[in-house]
């Protein structure tokens, strides 16, 4: 019983790194944030205040609306791909945490699993004598 207890322990501490995780993921970019959205809002707004006032209201030249509206457009992606970029570092950096413990764990556990088969041997060994 006592191992159940410690195993619904460990998993439960487990779901909460996972959340934590997931949350810290989201704040740098893996998921829509608050600055995101203001972001693509305010880019969107831009370019269709733009290609308004150049093709319905004629303030500027329609060709001059449309190549500003496109730089923003190319502002957007690459603001996106600079999120995208910063989620995968990362999303990386923790994926390469994780596989440095789970081999220190598999370590410790070949070390464990031949200081037990060591203790099996002595102790055969005086039970033999």
């Amino acid at each position: 019983m006592r191992g159940e207890e410690q195993l619904r322990e460990e998993l439960q501490e487990f779901q909460k790194e996972k959340e934590r995780i997931r949350n810290i993921v989201g704040q740098i970019g893996g998921t829509n944030n608050k600055q995101n959205k203001i972001v693509n809002t305010l880019l969107i707004v831009i370019i269709v205040a733009l290609l308004v006032l150049g093709g319905v209201f004629n303030r500027i030249t329609p060709s001059l609306a449309v190549q500003v509206a496109i730089l923003f457009g190319v502002i957007k992606l690459i603001w996106m791909f600079y999120e995208s970029q910063r989620a995968s570092h990362f999303q990386f950096w923790i994926l390469n945490s994780l596989e440095f413990r789970i081999n220190e764990i598999y370590k410790k556990t070949k070390k464990l699993e031949k200081d037990l088969e060591l203790l099996k041997k002595t102790k055969e060994q005086k039970n033999d004598k």
